[in-house]
């Protein structure tokens, strides 16, 4: 009984003695210091780890915002728009569609508002077919048409599955220099709710330039600063600059 005793001390103390190897966390983005960031969720990690945080990005909540700033029909006139969009990296299809009308305009057209709402939904392959939970989305949208300047003014807000909610806003600036060139920039923000365990906050704001080659194409850069915060769970931010070709047949 002693020997055993004295065997079991002394293996106490050969563990204690011995040093502990820490194991780097997982990777979920770039930081200087990532040892000192705790494990991110799977739900939370960035696009390029967790494909269905991508898709969300692109959520109904901004399309039904986006169909909210359009305000080209006439007054309580609906209109309405479809995508549908192959990911064969993920081997999947995504979809969506949604109504939005322009409730009023002043009699000058310079102020306008408008509404929609806007649902879709993802398909993923594999031995059988996987439906994602169908998000909803609603949005409204201010614009004001100057002569030289223009504003958007636009806020949106859809639910998930699980309980997950998610409300933004975004304001949008142009200043038109002539006819050819012209200057922009905004800024976006949106919450986005994990059913009262977790919170993330993505601030966007972009800035660039473009030129008008003919009354139906424009050449543009842009800047973008993306900051997305998770609360106790540290932060991560990104540029980027995009160059656009936009036609319209």
């Amino acid at each position: 009984m002693a020997l055993l005793l004295c065997l079991a001390a002394s293996c106490l103390a050969l563990g204690a003695a011995a040093p502990l190897v820490s194991q780097p966390p997982p990777r979920a983005w770039s930081l200087d210091s990532p040892s000192e960031v705790p494990p991110v969720p799977s739900f939370a990690r960035d696009d390029r780890d967790e494909p269905l945080v991508r898709e969300r990005r692109q959520t109904a909540g901004l399309n039904a915002e986006s169909l909210a700033l359009r305000h080209d029909s006439p007054v309580g006139e609906p209109f309405h728009d479809t995508h549908v969009r192959v990911d064969e990296g993920t081997n999947s299809l995504h979809y969506g569609g949604g109504v939005g009308a322009v409730l009023g305009k002043s009699p000058d057209g310079r102020h306008s508002v408008g509404a929609a709402t806007y649902a879709q939904q993802s398909v993923f392959g594999g031995d059988t077919l996987s439906f994602s939970h169908p998000n909803l989305g609603v949005g409204v949208g201010y614009r004001y048409n100057g002569d030289k300047n223009s504003v958007a003014l636009g806020a949106n807000a859809e639910s998930f599955a699980g309980g997950v909610t998610k409300k933004g806003a975004s304001l949008n600036l142009e200043h038109r220099l002539n006819d050819r060139h012209s200057l922009f920039g905004g800024i976006s923000r949106g919450k986005t709710d994990y059913n009262g365990l977790f919170s993330r906050t993505d601030t966007d704001a972009n800035l660039g330039y473009r030129y008008n080659l003919n009354d139906r194409t424009s050449l543009s850069v842009t800047g973008t600063h993306r900051n997305s915060d998770f609360g106790p769970l540290g932060d991560s931010s990104g540029k980027s600059i995009f160059l656009r070709l936009n036609s319209k047949f």
